[in-house]
């Protein structure tokens, strides 16, 4: 081979490789089969980490991550690899050998999964309609600011008896947002302050019964 082809020769190779989609599946991991958060998808009711990294291999690792006032929590997370994070679940145990299961939450703005129709994004309107009532959160502006306290024996006050379904919500960043609904009080999801700031769906998590 002429000596002067090589460079070039090379560069299409590597522009190959990188263009295979095996180049990327560590990045891109394969979307889940169901998409559709259940007290069994995509993990059940005594599920541990080593089930859980049988069941995923390959698209399992443990991470710490922020959580209120400050601290930190060791947690067990599903799809981590895509950089858009659309399919990450974060798995909570209250041990640290992570075998007794508390509760998964997903929390990225563009995730995949839905739960009974909803998703990351939907308006605070959407989730009371499906509730088929307002419901009860805490003010904005704090650190379990958003967070729904009660579903007002709506529809998802009525779990499986496996899990109970639990929904934070955040403000949109620049909008002006009534003292009204701001700090450390209940307050209700059809105020009239509540509907002005259009507050949308930040987290959907689902909690699991404590295990005997």
């Amino acid at each position: 081979m002429n000596s002067s082809l090589k460079p070039a020769v090379l560069l299409c190779a590597a522009i190959a490789l990188a263009s295979s989609p095996s180049a990327y599946a560590a990045d891109k991991p394969a979307a889940p089969s169901d998409l559709a958060l259940s007290c069994q998808n995509p993990v059940k009711k005594g599920d541990t980490a080593q089930s859980l990294k049988k069941r995923y291999p390959g698209n399992t690792t443990v991470q710490e991550i922020d959580g209120a006032e400050g601290s930190t929590q060791k947690v067990l997370v599903l799809y981590p690899q895509n950089l858009m994070k659309p399919y990450r679940v974060e798995v909570f145990f209250d041990d640290d050998a992570m075998t007794r299961l508390v509760s998964v939450n997903i929390n990225i703005e563009k995730s995949q999964w839905t739960y009974q129709g909803l998703k990351i994004l939907d308006s605070i309107q959407a989730v009371e309609k499906q509730n088929g009532k307002p419901f009860t959160l805490y003010g904005f502006g704090w650190d379990y600011g958003g967070h729904v306290t009660s579903f007002n024996e709506g529809t998802f006050s009525k779990p499986s008896s496996d899990c109970t379904p639990h929904f934070r919500f955040q403000l949109h960043p620049g909008k002006n947002t009534p003292k009204a609904i701001l700090g450390e009080q209940k307050i209700k999801s059809n105020l009239a302050a509540v509907i002005q700031a259009q507050p949308y769906l930040s987290e959907i998590s689902l909690d699991f019964v404590e295990q005997k």
